[in-house]
């Protein structure tokens, strides 16, 4: 078809013919406003984009090769998609697919060239840096997250999101108590360093949470004093929120670390039942919770609730973010004391194995633990000499790393004493229960049961006055109402002196028998594994 507008007849002023000009279809002209009115389209519909390309990823059979590869030619060919922004896009919408599948890791060299330090300063960004974050700390790549956790505090911060800085903070202080920043100085390092960012948009609450972490780490390292003095401030200030679900997780764990069993349940359950949330904050403060709650039931002897809550703390960790290192070696011991607790010996001091093999080289000063629980179980099945190479470490970890927790140090010395008595070397148990009655604080019960083992230990030698003395010591710290014990202590005390005198013990009506072998009773911890927690077992949990 033509047109005359498109194809206007000319005349040639040389010859004077009749010559006609290139002639322009209206097909050319179509395709022309087709182009322009495309490239419109696509500017003004630029929203339905990332929807279209997202149905397509799902949509696709594409291999998370293929999808890797599209994603590193995406990063370096910025020409072929018209700007930047759009580059951007289509790389995210990519790089979400591979999260969801899982695969994140294989893509995770170009996430710096699709995110950087500051690309838009709207909160929709803000978020999608969280994402990559997430996706960072399941990867294990904790270092690289930080730096995405600080660019999206410092975003939801300047946007003024109190709500979501501070839910940040919270799931960091979270991750950093739980162990996902390394060893215990490089998070309580970083946990201080978040602890002194903290903005004007915090509140006295949030600072008390994250005073309650780092309190947890100082104690883990030994500085129990400020960390005593820290959680008692946070336990017994008025004036920070009663309904705040993270605090009352936070202050339950410090009623439970000053010995308050009651006053930390009625917080770790309250605290359970509001934080009902599907963030990863609400789910690892649930799982420090739920680790709280098993402890106390341990401390209580509650071994079936120990292991009900220790398995719901895991399945709350492991649907959002996999457990750390140190997490799941602080679970797997707590299980190992609960089987204890239900007597399953045999089993327990499998899980402790498992424990002690889970605990990183730079963290030796955590072998304590597990090997403190491989002693009892050695005991307790009557195998002494695994029991006493377990608690000689036991002892020079202590004396190493955490020797001025007294009661965990006598601690570990009555039990190699007692795996000494047991192995049939009362001359070694008796140096031993020395050195746990010497080490021991004067309230403490297990104080009792180290004199006990000490004074058998002394008798089985001869050591007749010595055995007295210990006698003597161990009678005035009976209080009178326990009448029982005292008369079988003066009952000891009166063989001794017979011993010593054996003149007297003609004249002297004695219980002990001419011919009875000498007091060889040995301790209550010795004769029978303890069933029971006591006040001294308490803080190795």
């Amino acid at each position: 078809m033509q047109f005359p507008f498109f194809n206007k007849p000319t005349t040639d002023n040389a010859t004077g013919r009749r010559i006609k000009a290139k002639a322009c279809g209206i097909g050319a002209l179509l395709v022309t406003l087709g182009f322009v009115a495309g490239v419109g389209i696509h500017m003004l519909m630029g929203s339905r984009t990332t929807d279209r390309m997202t149905e397509a990823l799902r949509l696709t059979d594409a291999t998370d090769v293929e999808l890797v590869t599209a994603v590193q030619n995406c990063s370096k060919d910025s020409g072929a998609y018209g700007s930047d922004e759009v580059r951007r896009e289509m790389l995210w919408q990519m790089l979400r697919e591979l999260m969801n599948r899982g695969t994140f890791g294989k893509a995770e060299s170009v996430v710096d060239k699709v995110f950087p330090a500051r690309v838009e300063d709207t909160p929709e960004w803000a978020r999608r840096m969280l994402q990559i974050a997430h996706a960072l700390v399941k990867n294990d790549r904790w270092d690289k997250a930080q730096e995405y956790y600080d660019v999206t505090q410092e975003a939801f911060h300047r946007l003024k999101l109190t709500e979501e800085y501070a839910g940040v903070v919270r799931e960091r202080a979270s991750l950093l108590s739980a162990g996902s920043g390394g060893t215990r100085a490089a998070c309580m390092d970083a946990l201080q360093k978040l602890l002194t960012g903290l903005t004007l948009q915090s509140t006295p609450e949030l600072a008390a949470e994250l005073h309650a972490f780092l309190a947890k780490l100082q104690s883990s390292m030994g500085a129990r004093a400020s960390a005593k003095e820290m959680l008692e401030k946070i336990a017994e200030d008025a004036t920070l929120s009663p309904s705040s679900p993270t605090l009352m997780v936070c202050r339950g764990y410090a009623h439970f670390a000053l010995h308050d069993d009651d006053a930390a349940v009625n917080c770790l359950r309250d605290g359970l039942k509001l934080l009902t949330g599907t963030d990863t904050a609400s789910r690892m403060y649930r799982a420090l919770a739920l680790r709280d709650l098993a402890s106390v039931a341990l401390n209580l002897g509650r071994a079936q609730t120990a292991l009900a809550s220790l398995e719901r703390a895991k399945s709350e960790v492991s649907s959002v973010l996999p457990p750390s290192a140190l997490f799941r070696a602080e679970i797997t011991g707590k299980r190992g004391w609960a089987l204890y607790l239900a007597h399953d010996y045999e089993d327990a001091l499998a899980v402790f194995k498992k424990q002690l093999s889970m605990i990183p080289d730079e963290e030796q000063g955590l072998r304590i633990y597990p090997l403190e629980g491989m002693t009892r179980c050695f005991l307790a099945l009557g195998m002494p000499v695994e029991a006493q190479h377990a608690a000689q470490e036991c002892c020079t970890l202590r004396e190493r790393y955490d020797a001025e927790d007294k009661e965990g140090l006598g601690r570990s010395y009555l039990l190699h004493a007692q795996a000494q008595d047991q192995n049939g070397s009362p001359a070694e148990a008796e140096k031993w229960y020395g050195l746990a009655a010497a080490t021991l604080p004067a309230v403490d019960r297990m104080r009792i049961t180290a004199l006990e083992g000490q004074a058998s230990a002394l008798s089985q030698t001869r050591r007749w006055m010595e055995a007295l003395g210990v006698l003597e010591q161990l009678l005035n710290m009976l209080p009178e109402e326990d009448r029982i014990a005292r008369e079988q202590i003066q009952e000891e005390m009166q063989h001794c002196r017979s011993q010593l005198d054996p003149q007297s013990s003609r004249t002297t009506s004695s219980p002990i028998k001419a011919g009875q072998k000498t007091i060889s009773r040995p301790s209550k911890m010795t004769r029978k594994p303890a069933t029971r927690t006591s006040a001294g077992k308490r803080r190795k949990r």
